[in-house]
């Protein structure tokens, strides 16, 4: 897609979008807003089996990775809203990183966007992936299929890139309902099978799980702007719980 065509499309999603984005921001302010802004960009022209590499918002992302000058030896952070949400930048403005995240994504829109992850040759990538997968019902060992290929990818084809595991978090189902195979349990089975996968690749494995689990298991509600998106202070655990490796 050209730029002319990217520009286009950009105006015509946010004419679409602007009316929400005015209603939910007078009743949740900023955080509230860029979620729901982000949910309605996912579900404009989505029927109940569209792939997310198909949603509007997948497609706006991926375009724009493909127009937008890449850093040169950056850090990239790779996956789907919880990435995609993080201002990495900010959380480590002493480095160059890039965000490849992508709101509703899943391992099998990762899959589909790896040559773009391929193309722009980072130094290091923070990989989380996976709590998608269960909430659109697909299994844990379809899930890791999916998975073993995207490291199979980057081992192949970056074999000088250095590669983060990261697990998956946690969410909080008093606030944000279960949907699916997405339990906390699942999630907690899903990381155990991720872990042994970057032990496979032999990428270090970063368990993020008990930074981010409450005495009740779930994820504290002061961290999450609704049940499973991180606030600020959300990211700043993030941020603290791999600045070592980022730095290193």
């Amino acid at each position: 897609m050209n730029k002319i065509r990217l520009q286009k499309t950009i105006t015509v999603l946010i004419l679409l979008i602007l009316p929400f984005v005015i209603i939910v921001y007078s009743q949740g302010g900023i955080d509230k807003t860029r979620h729901h802004l982000q949910s309605a960009l996912n579900n404009i022209g989505r029927g109940p089996d569209t792939p997310p590499y198909l949603t509007a918002y997948y497609r706006v992302r991926h375009a724009y990775f493909a127009v937008e000058p890449i850093k040169k030896n950056a850090i990239m952070f790779l996956g789907d809203s919880m990435t995609d949400e993080g201002d990495w930048s900010k959380l480590f403005s002493n480095e160059p990183t890039i965000n490849f995240g992508i709101g509703g994504d899943t391992t099998l829109g990762l899959l589909n966007r790896m040559d773009q992850v391929v193309a722009a040759k980072p130094k290091k990538i923070f990989l989380m992936i996976g709590t998608n997968d269960l909430c659109f019902n697909r299994s844990i060992p379809a899930t890791m299929k999916n998975y073993n290929e995207i490291l199979h990818i980057l081992k192949t084809k970056l074999p000088h890139t250095q590669v983060y595991i990261e697990s998956v978090l946690p969410f909080n189902d008093t606030i944000f309902p279960s949907n699916y195979l997405r339990t906390n349990e699942n999630i907690k089975k899903l990381n155990v099978q991720i872990k042994a996968l970057a032990q496979k690749y032999d990428y270090p494995y970063i368990n993020m799980a008990p930074a981010f689990t409450g005495p009740d298991g779930r994820l504290p509600a002061a961290w999450t702007v609704d049940g499973l998106h991180l606030n600020e202070k959300g990211y700043a655990v993030w941020r603290d719980q791999v600045a070592k490796y980022v730095k290193q």
